[in-house]
């Protein structure tokens, strides 16, 4: 079961005024069941949201800047949202540190009304005691295939 993140910035094309609708809708139509279409827009596409919503994604956003907008669309079901980071393929303990940044730049987690959903190659036997002591709570799923899914939360 490969996950994967689908990277497609259309802000380019939405700054010179172009329509960048059936690239995106292509990038939705290539996505297995597990993967994120993560967007970069300039706006938020509420729009968009609201149409792959009926579709059965959820999706999360993060703004950047003003005029940068990250929005992942997911099949999953829960009821949070959750931002996805893929660490495979990445040196220990480079893993931990994305995921603690990213934990300490985003304290929607903390708050309880975000979750986070990283990808690993192994079980983050040192990142554990660190959600841990954040008063975290998380869930590990080991998919085989170099994929440990480790959902975590408040």
């Amino acid at each position: 079961m490969a996950r994967k993140i689908v990277d497609l910035d259309v802000r380019e094309i939405l700054k010179q005024h172009g329509e960048p609708f059936d690239l995106i809708m292509k990038a939705f139509g290539e996505l297995t069941e597990h993967d994120v279409l993560q967007l970069h827009a300039t706006f938020e596409p509420t729009p968009l949201m609201r149409i792959q919503g009926k579709q059965g994604f959820q999706n999360v956003v993060q703004q950047e800047d003003s005029d940068h907008f990250i929005i992942q669309f997911y099949r999953q079901v829960a009821s949070l949202p959750f931002w996805h980071i893929d660490n495979r393929r990445l040196e220990p303990p480079q893993p931990m540190i994305r995921s603690l940044e990213w934990l300490d730049g985003h304290q929607e987690v903390q708050a309880g009304t975000m979750g986070l959903e990283i990808w690993n190659e192994r079980v983050p036997a040192l990142l554990l005691p660190e959600l841990e002591e954040r008063n975290l709570r998380y869930e590990i799923a080991d998919e085989g295939d170099m994929t440990v899914v480790v959902k975590i939360q408040q």
